[in-house]
């Protein structure tokens, strides 16, 4: 069913003619009649008393309040796309790491909806290779995730840089030595994680061979099993700086390079998004721009 004829078949039912129809739509009344005749067609019913004036049958009524909205829709839609307005039925799904959400996501997004009230964000966090993932697939429509490259099939936007640092129990006074190391046990997220891989990095950096690694499904978990002694963590800097006051912790800085990671926003190809996703982004580059200018 083209709007064109839908176009055509309501400007029939309002001016009860063909002819005048085909007046209004600047075109010949062959090309209003033929397009009726395909709606009746496709539709297997009449839609039109084929009197003087031209009345709509009860099919025709039916048909009528649905071209209605099915021409407003589609012209809603049209000036959404083209003047880039907020849609608030597009929700966009955001994803992050569990770090960057606590850390960095907090007063960006704040920011972000001050600019854009009626904008819908949907926030999930995940470990970098399930985001990456779930860009790719659509699943997710875009993500803050840690790299050490650009990722080159997709859109990669750099916006913080961090560090990581070694997390020790309070009374861990000074950088352990090798033999520490290697019988401590390293608490941190899930497989997939970027900082998790940084353990195994960090470790094979100081010619340790890997630790046993515990898994935690939270960043508190992680800060609060270290807390208590069960283990070491490598954590952000960024992070730390921020809850110092509220932790009981000893932190070293790494003097290597897998230390140190850039937290991208990702995203498909610009042509792949949708006016929510395009006014987010566009936010996005222009903090970034700012703070780089």
């Amino acid at each position: 069913m083209l709007l064109k004829s839908l176009e055509f078949f309501l400007a029939v039912a309002e001016s009860g003619s063909f002819s005048l129809a085909a007046q209004k739509m600047y075109t010949v009344q062959s090309n209003i009649t033929s397009h009726v005749k395909k709606l009746e067609e496709e539709l297997g019913v009449i839609l039109f008393n084929r009197n003087n004036p031209v009345t709509l049958t009860n099919a025709g009524q039916q048909l009528h309040s649905y071209a209605v909205q099915m021409i407003a829709l589609h012209n809603k839609a049209k000036k959404i796309f083209q003047e880039g307005d907020i849609d608030p039925n597009e929700t966009i799904r955001l994803g992050s790491m569990e770090t960057t959400a606590a850390i960095r996501l907090p007063q960006l997004l704040n920011q972000c909806m001050q600019q854009y009230p009626n904008l819908p964000i949907e926030l999930q966090t995940h470990p970098t290779r399930y985001l990456l993932s779930a860009v790719q697939q659509g699943e997710v429509d875009c993500a803050f995730v840690a790299s050490k490259y650009l990722i080159p099939e997709l859109y990669s936007l750099p916006v913080w840089q961090e560090q990581l640092v070694l997390v020790c129990p309070k009374q861990q006074t000074h950088f352990p030595d090798v033999a520490k190391l290697a019988k401590t046990r390293f608490i941190a997220f899930r497989q997939g994680c970027s900082y998790r891989h940084a353990i195994e990095l960090f470790l094979n950096d100081h010619s340790v061979p890997p630790s046993q690694i515990m898994e935690m499904g939270s960043l508190d978990g992680i800060v609060s099993c270290v807390e208590l002694g069960v283990g070491f963590a490598l954590l952000p800097k960024s992070y730390l700086n921020k809850v110092v006051e509220k932790v009981s912790l000893s932190c070293f800085e790494l003097n290597t390079e897998s230390a140190h990671f850039t937290t991208y926003l990702i995203a498909q190809s610009p042509e792949t998004w949708g006016p929510n996703l395009k006014q987010f982004i566009h936010f996005i580059e222009q903090q970034f721009e700012l703070k780089v200018a």
